[in-house]
């Protein structure tokens, strides 16, 4: 009672656990959306990153809540945060060490900022206040991380760090970080890093430049002449490469003979291909991020925008839709090859109109998995159109169709080429004849009909896993020994110890199902928005600032007397799990469109919010008031739950059995265990 006594007296541990959840969260997002730069972009990577981040969380808590000095603790805490996500984005992208070993001494400073208020005022207050400043440092991301670069966001972390500290008192250390921060922006040193850090990181090119997007970061470089995009380190466009664009557009136009052609793909050589050919009259390009139609020449009229949202919200029919995005390598790509997208184009085709969809593939063999990725977006096809076929041309292209199937031999388009006037550099009358001779169309079908897959749909994204399995191979990392299991199933370990150390063993396992089940439902909800609506990675900001705001709104609720059991909030949980599974499940019945899913899970994720934000102030009142030592314990147990979730979940679950069954089964293991620790 003396501590709770000399707290409220003071505004310190007030202000304090805003301040250290708002900055703690803006770092976090940073470094999340960091770790795409290096992984091509596939978000279910960030999974590890997390789980890192979570693990030295816990683990800060556990060290940080041993200390009697818990003022200077925070402050520290709050200076070097904001240090730590420089040289983590710095260490990152210069590939020193793995990016999940350079997250771990960030998420430490967190843990350990996150505790010390926990010494001054009753725990409630103190995590209902930290709750609602890690909800305001979510949506402060969403707002500024589409038009900022990764150290101009650092920067407004800074920013936080010092007004943080000046409300709490501190002026010395706050006009110190002030002042640093005022001289690094008048020297113009954000921008600078973030120039520097892309040259370093494209060595091989000239000319480098970065740009913010929603997206992630757009590097451009050129490189003897040749120009490329990539966008969150993932290659996006090059050219010139002529040879390349025309296998690409040349078979569907020549196929359609269109008058009215949509293109959604990022080529300025594709593009302008279409729009040069005789019977198009008109055209139009959909690129898929803004901050391209900047750096790179597209035809006139190009928009910008998401193709699937484009087309459910324009009616538009039209003779051809060509889709070259690159592979289904991102949950983002993904969703122009699932049966869901199929069913949207085939309702804006006209009655001969004809899809084609862009394909990675061999030249004269494909690979196994390029076999099978091709067959598994093949079924997806087939379940929606009249007629669907995979030809080789510049890799693969799916064309299909609902009304009459064309010839797709070489010696019939050929001839089609030349009755319009139309001519390519190398793909034309006279190569034609041999690229789509029978021999070959006959071995790609044998392929295809030897190779097994499953259907391609949103929320079970095969061609998603399949096109991942294939990069690692192609970059060596299927070599690489994966710890997934063995790393959550030690996490899981630390749970269990960490709750025995802390003296209150049920509660902190029941603490530590709660960070699991919370975690789960976080990281479904977001794979499964981002496979449905596009939304850009930024999500992940509002997504935690949802999760946040329910945690303070649970905390507060124990602060009032409102939760006082903790079997309660686990059951809680549990129930919020098992409404995103019917939600999942509806949308995948078709009874839910992509907004109402995206509505419904974030409901969803704020319950499972509640439930945890309640459940970790019920469990800190077994200990004695302001032993933050045992309250780091049981920080240590909520994280190492969590942080076994957030890689089994992503690396694991889903992939291999869907968003809907994986959430499932994480919610059936929670009804199990929980029967297990009842009184």
């Amino acid at each position: 009672m003396r501590h709770i006594q000399k707290t409220e007296d003071k505004s310190l541990p007030v202000l304090a656990a805003f301040a250290g959840g708002l900055i703690s969260v803006i770092i976090q997002a940073v470094v999340l959306r960091e770790s795409l730069f290096g992984h091509h972009q596939a978000e279910l990577t960030s999974g590890i990153v997390l789980a890192s981040w979570i693990a030295g969380s816990g683990i800060g808590a556990a060290v940080g809540g041993r200390t009697s000095k818990h003022r200077l603790l925070w402050v520290m805490g709050m200076i070097l945060l904001p240090i730590m996500g420089f040289l983590q984005v710095t260490v990152s992208r210069l590939e020193i060490i793995p990016t999940a070993l350079s997250v771990l001494p960030a998420g430490f400073i967190g843990g350990m900022v996150f505790v010390q208020p926990f010494a001054f005022c009753r725990p409630g207050k103190i995590y209902a206040l930290e709750a609602l400043g890690a909800a305001v440092g979510g949506g402060i991301f969403v707002l500024l991380s589409p038009h900022l670069l990764a150290f101009e966001m650092l920067a407004v972390g800074i920013s936080v760090s010092a007004v943080g500290l000046l409300l709490c008192g501190r002026p010395v250390p706050g006009l110190t970080v002030s002042a640093v921060l005022l001289a690094g922006l008048l020297f113009g040193a954000p921008a600078s890093m973030g120039v520097w850090l892309g040259g370093e990181s494209f060595k091989e090119y000239e000319s480098v430049s970065t740009h913010s997007s929603p997206y992630g970061e757009v590097v451009t470089g050129t490189r003897s002449g040749q120009h490329a995009i990539f966008r969150s380190g993932l290659l996006e466009a090059t050219w010139p490469s002529l040879e390349s664009a025309e296998g690409i557009v040349i078979v569907p136009l020549i196929a359609a003979l269109p008058s009215r052609v949509l293109y959604i793909g990022s080529s300025p050589e594709e593009a302008g291909i279409i729009s040069e050919w005789p019977t198009v009259d008109s055209v139009l390009t959909l690129v898929p991020d803004r901050t391209l139609c900047s750096v790179a020449e597209y035809p006139p009229g190009t928009i910008a925008g998401d193709g699937r949202r484009f087309l459910s919200v324009n009616d538009e029919l039209w003779n051809l839709v060509i889709v070259s995005t690159g592979q289904p390598m991102t949950l983002l790509s993904n969703r122009y090859f699932t049966g869901e997208f199929f069913e949207l184009l085939s309702d804006r085709l006209t009655e001969n109109g004809v899809a084609a969809v862009h394909l990675p593939g061999g030249i004269n063999r494909l690979h196994p998995l390029e076999a099978e990725l091709a067959k598994s977006i093949l079924l997806s096809a087939e379940s929606v159109f009249r007629w669907s076929r995979i030809l080789p041309s510049s890799g693969l292209v799916l064309l299909a169709g609902n009304g009459l199937e064309p010839s797709f031999e070489g010696s019939v388009l050929a001839e089609k080429m030349d009755s319009i006037g139309a001519s390519g550099v190398f793909v034309n009358s006279g190569t034609l004849p041999f690229d789509l001779s029978r021999l070959r169309l006959s071995a790609v079908e044998e392929q295809l009909q030897a190779a097994s897959a499953r259907k391609n749909t949103d929320l079970h994204p095969e061609g998603f896993r399949i096109a991942c399995e294939l990069w690692d191979i192609r970059v060596g990392d299927d070599r690489k020994l994966n710890l997934t299991i063995p790393i959550a199933g030690l996490c899981l370990f630390v749970m269990i110890i960490a709750a025995f150390l802390s003296g209150k063993v049920k509660p902190a396992l029941a603490l530590g199902m709660v960070g699991f089940i919370g975690l789960s439902v976080e990281i479904i909800a977001l794979v499964a928005i981002q496979a449905v609506t596009g939304h850009s990675w930024v999500l992940v900001g509002a997504i935690t600032g949802t999760f946040m705001a329910g945690g303070a709104l649970g905390a507060l609720g124990q602060d009032k007397g409102v939760f006082n059991n903790l079997r309660q909030l686990v059951v809680l949980s549990g129930i919020s799990s098992l409404f995103s599974v019917l939600v999942l499940y509806l949308y995948d019945q078709g009874l839910l469109g992509g907004g109402l899913l995206s509505l419904l899970l974030l409901i969803g994720i704020a319950v499972c919010g509640v439930a945890s934000g309640g459940a970790f102030p019920v469990a800190v009142t077994f200990l004695r008031a302001g032993d933050t030592r045992r309250i780091g314990l049981l920080d240590l147990a909520e994280h190492g739950g969590s942080a076994a979730a957030a890689l089994l979940m992503p690396l694991v679950l889903f992939p291999l059995l869907g968003a809907q069954t994986a959430l499932l089964i994480t919610t059936v293991v929670l009804i199990v265990t929980g029967t297990l620790l009842r009184d």
